[in-house]
């Protein structure tokens, strides 16, 4: 299966989205996994406390993350578009679901204010069980 293939089926089973033309940050191409209007997260943190989520981290991602892999978030985005960022994705991808059992689970964000009315209260992170 072909890589673009590969991340749009992952992405159905996990009721995701794969976006192969997104942005980030202000403006920088990338590819990436979402939930609604965000990027799912791998080790996310309260807004708020700056904690990490309990139940939605997944540390291993750091390990398997590529070279362009967007490095002011810990979410699923390659910097650039393309075959290139794509691969890195999908191989990023296919390296967890190697570890074990993929889910994607939801979780309270601690945004409040502005922060919860641009971003939600709720955030998505992907976990390797």
């Amino acid at each position: 299966m072909n890589d673009i293939a590969y991340l749009q089926a992952f992405a159905t089973k996990h009721k995701i989205v794969f976006q192969d033309e997104g942005e980030c940050g202000f403006g920088r191409e990338c590819v990436g996994l979402m939930h609604g209007n965000n990027y799912i997260d791998y080790n996310p943190r309260n807004l708020e406390t700056y904690e990490q989520i309990e139940g939605a981290v997944c540390e291993i991602a750091s390990k398997f993350a590529p070279s362009s892999a967007y490095h002011k978030h810990d979410c699923f985005v390659v910097l650039g578009r393309g075959d290139e960022a794509i691969k890195q994705l999908a191989d990023w991808v296919r390296k967890l679901e190697e570890q074990g059992t993929v889910e994607i689970v939801e979780y309270e964000t601690g945004a409040t204010v502005i922060q919860a009315m641009i971003s939600g209260i709720f955030g998505h992170a992907l976990v390797v069980k």
